[in-house]
């Protein structure tokens, strides 16, 4: 089974190059092709995701979007929405950006029948890379910062005049129109399969899908799956222990930690479970202070007790990170949260040469015994930019930097981490810092129950394109070390009515919200005054794409799970590659783990193989995260003494079965 297209290779423009003794090919920068003419009927329209515009409104202006059947009869994205003076805009479609400029729309035909996700950015700032900064009232005097804005879309293209559809290797539902879209239908229409060392699922459950569908794709819902803890759970350990003088968790004497290790692991059914202590009452810190120098020890040992008296795996949401000393430095992988390569004074310079030369890693410290968490979330897509400020205007890197730089960490945590230690993939895949990043206010949609206005959600953080979701998720299924994939919490109703809970309606703050010193998600406004939703659950929404992401991943991992059973081992290739407006490429490459940072530091694509050590089979993973969205990238490995070429699709990520 393949993703992406198998054909034999296409020929695409070959651009002057020049030769250098490596026989490495430098390009000259990719070019605009000629826009073909459009025809005069486009027999085709965008079906967005809960997105009904108001042409009176400021952000519904701002993304006119329409599709042009041009003459090679391919569908191509238009923005028709007006330039504003003094503001820059740059455009991002399934993580992707135009090659020749960023500040353009890609002018790559789409494919029908997928999901579609756009970011359109726009800014004061003339350049994102070295300047964004400036837009962050974290960063610059108050009143002073920078005019920045994101108004993101998702969609899918229905074409009138497709005759046959080319078939997915995951399930991906279509929604039927831009309203309120509710269940996305991933659970009850992807086939059923098994996962047989892996687990998934989040604390929430999506409370209006029969929970059979959810065991049919292997949802985790036993009493065992992973938990967090909050300040009440800490609450009632300290009652429980009963401590004297205000002396906390990192005070404890080896009894006590004892009994704090027994009443954790025995006051929640979960296998795996994390305290996160974020007190209402800042006087309560005492209880589990995480300022104190021992915290880092507490938290080994509390873990190490509940793992060796009752077979659980524990960790503490905010801790310490795993740390080694190379050549001098010392380095922090602070798993999700560690945004890019340029942190604690560092560059991917400092990183590759970790992967070049393993032997020199020494002093390794891991914060807990038995488990560790990756994964990825909250990091920005649209303005994380330390790694590349010295870029030009005109390119664009942020949209993939979360995504190489969480695979790196992955890569490194690999390396340097005991092999006892397992992994647990925690995502929340949603821009979330710097904390007063920019929200979409793009998102508007009926809520029915015989309402007549509409919602529109100000509290709508931009998400990570549902491709790459999937796509990370992927990987990470694909080492061996991680065991479980856990979301985080979402809204656990399909019904939209439930977004009023935490609402303004027609101006005033009402229901949930009157108890959040106002605090509102959503604004509804309509000639009609709505009750406020009898249940207490909080809707979906977005929530129901990175869901069905994840399982879209899983769903493709259960066919390979053959291969990937837990034994296999990890192989490196180097490649050749072309994409559609330039001239064949060799990578730069070494035979080691650094591959996601090489392909970072060299806009290149990367290439990944898993063998399986019993049976000879291995599974091949390609990605050009450089490349545009749905254009043809063809490469070239040679594994084994067998040539493979192949013809991957865009950016997205391309898996193959490679026999002995």
């Amino acid at each position: 089974m393949k993703i992406g297209i198998t054909a034999s290779i296409i020929a695409s423009a070959v651009l002057i190059a020049k030769y250098y003794t490596d026989s490495h090919i430098e390009l000259a920068p990719p070019v605009s092709m000629p826009t073909l003419k459009a025809l005069p009927r486009t027999q085709a329209a965008l079906v967005y995701f809960e997105h009904e515009p108001d042409p009176n409104r400021y952000e519904d202006q701002q993304l006119q979007l329409r599709l042009e059947r041009r003459t090679d009869n391919r569908l191509y994205l238009v923005d028709d929405s007006k330039p504003e003076q003094g503001r820059t805009v740059y455009y991002t479609l399934n993580g992707s950006v135009n090659q020749v400029d960023a500040r353009q729309l890609t002018q790559q035909p789409l494919l029908p029948n997928r999901w579609i996700h756009l970011v359109k950015y726009v800014t004061e700032v003339s350049n994102v890379n070295s300047e964004s900064w400036l837009t962050s009232a974290l960063n610059v005097a108050a009143g002073q910062a920078k005019f920045a804005a994101a108004y993101e879309a998702i969609f899918w293209v229905r074409d009138s005049l497709q005759k046959t559809t080319s078939k997915l290797t995951y399930t991906q539902p279509l929604w039927p129109n831009n309203g309120a879209v509710g269940d996305s239908k991933i659970f009850k229409q992807t086939p059923a399969f098994t996962l047989l060392n892996k687990k998934y699922g989040s604390e929430s459950l999506p409370l209006d899908e029969p929970v059979e569908n959810l065991k049919k794709v292997s949802w985790n819902v036993s009493p065992g799956k992973f938990r967090l803890l909050y300040a009440g759970e800490v609450d009632g350990l300290i009652k429980h222990i009963k401590p004297q003088h205000k002396r906390g968790i990192t005070r404890f004497d080896s009894k006590q930690l004892d009994q704090a290790a027994d009443w954790l692991a025995k006051s929640n059914s979960s296998d795996i479970f994390s305290v996160d202590f974020e007190p209402g009452n800042p006087e309560d810190g005492w209880y589990w202070d995480m300022s104190d120098p021992n915290f880092g020890k507490t938290m080994y040992e509390l873990s190490d007790r509940i793992y060796k008296r009752h077979g659980k795996l524990f960790y503490s949401w905010m801790g310490d990170a795993t740390t080694f000393e190379f050549k001098g430095k010392t380095f922090t992988l602070d798993g999700y949260a560690n945004d890019n390569w340029s942190a604690g004074k560092k560059n991917i310079d400092d990183y590759l040469a970790i992967h070049q030369d393993t032997k020199s890693i020494q002093n390794v410290k891991v914060p807990y015994p038995s488990i560790l968490m990756t994964g990825f979330g909250y990091t920005s897509s649209t303005v994380n930019t330390n790694d590349t400020n010295d870029q030009p205007a005109q390119v664009w890197k942020s949209p993939v930097n979360w995504y190489l730089r969480t695979l790196d960490m992955l890569n490194l945590q690999t390396l340097v981490v005991p092999q006892n230690i397992k992994f647990l993939n925690f995502i929340w895949p949603y821009e979330d810092k710097p904390v007063d990043a920019r929200r979409s206010y793009t998102r508007r949609f009926r809520v029915g129950n015989g309402t007549k206005g509409y919602v529109r959600q100000l509290d709508n953080r931009v998400m990570y394109p549902m491709n790459l979701v999937r796509d990370a998720v992927f990987v990470h299924l694909c080492n061996p070390r991680v065991f479980y994939t856990n979301y985080w919490i979402f809204g656990q109703s399909y019904n939209p009515y439930q977004a009023l809970r935490y609402s303004k309606i027609n101006g005033t703050v009402s229901c949930e919200s009157t108890k959040l010193n106002g605090y509102f998600v959503y604004e509804y406004e309509g000639p009609d005054q709505p009750a406020c939703p009898s249940v207490s659950e909080d809707y979906m929404g977005k929530d129901a794409l990175g869901v069905a992401a994840m399982v879209q991943a899983h769903e493709l991992f259960a066919k390979y799970q053959y291969i990937l059973d837990g034994t296999q081992t990890r192989e490196s290739y180097g490649l050749t590659y072309q994409r559609s407006a330039q001239g064949t490429q060799k990578a730069v490459w070494q035979n080691d783990t650094g591959e996601f940072a090489r392909a970072f530091k060299h806009n290149q694509p990367w290439l990944q193989v898993w063998k399986n050590p019993k049976t000879g089979r291995r599974l091949l993973l390609f990605q050009d995260n450089f490349a545009e969205a749905f254009e043809p990238v063809s490469f070239s490995t040679t594994i084994n003494g067998k040539k493979i070429q192949r013809i991957a699709q865009g950016n997205a990520l391309y898996v193959e079965e490679i026999a002995p």
